[in-house]
């Protein structure tokens, strides 16, 4: 039952990816980059699905995302990103138990990295990635132990795109990664400035030394009247 439910091994991934129409950036990076060899290695045992973005998907990148420009390396990492190594239908990924599912990139760096986060979302599937979340459009290719649908975002895994990288990206509504912003100091409230302190607004002593000063100049008036009239008395 199990031969008769599988292809023959050895599906041209490439070839289907075509076919679809809506995938040609895709195809053209899997065949670059020599991963799609690899992908084709592992579809005996336990299978594999792809993630494939749109060709739209690649044109919707952020301008500081240049994946053509990424290392060897780093470019075959995030197509890895793209894979989980094990077959699931459309149907399991709708219920599927465990929501952080391992990718073939997760093979390569360690257990907990390049992780998948898939679960149901207004009735669609949806992937996340710790920076995106993309969903599944279409079936490309579905039969065991092959699984290839297209999705609507390019995957970008936070290990290289992330806030620790240089070419983090934001999502809405969130600070961008790296800026430190601190708020103006709080200048004083005018109640509490010391300049509004005292009555009428002005500064502290500033009305007592208002009212020595009347008082003296009071005291040299009386003084000079009573001179002035001590003199006339004298003529």
């Amino acid at each position: 039952m199990t031969s008769e439910t599988r292809p023959p091994l050895g599906l041209n991934i490439t070839k289907a990816l075509i076919d679809g129409h809506n995938f040609n950036v895709a195809a053209a990076m899997l065949s670059a980059s020599g991963v799609v060899d690899e992908f084709e290695a592992d579809e005996g045992g336990a299978g594999i699905t792809l993630f494939v973005p749109t060709d739209g998907a690649f044109g919707d990148l952020p301008g500081n995302v240049r994946l053509q420009s990424l290392p060897a390396d780093k470019k075959s990492v995030v197509l890895k990103f793209h894979v989980l190594h094990s077959y699931y239908p459309l149907g399991s990924l709708e219920s599927i138990v465990n929501p952080v599912q391992p990718t073939l990139a997760t093979e390569d760096n360690g257990a907990g990295s390049f992780t998948l986060n898939i679960s149901r979302v207004n009735g669609s599937v949806a992937i996340d990635t710790g920076i995106v979340q993309a969903s599944v459009t279409q079936t490309v290719f579905d039969q065991n132990p092959v699984a290839i649908f297209g999705v609507s975002k390019v995957l970008l895994p936070r290990e290289v795109f992330g806030k620790d990288s240089a070419g983090a990206i934001a999502k809405p509504g969130n600070p961008v990664v790296g800026t430190n912003f601190q708020p103006p100091e709080t200048s004083p409230s005018p109640e509490n400035s010391p300049w509004l302190s005292g009555p009428a607004s002005s500064p502290s002593g500033f009305h007592e030394d208002m009212k020595s000063n009347g008082e003296r100049f009071r005291l040299q008036s009386c003084i000079i009247a009573l001179c002035c009239i001590g003199l006339y008395l004298l003529v």
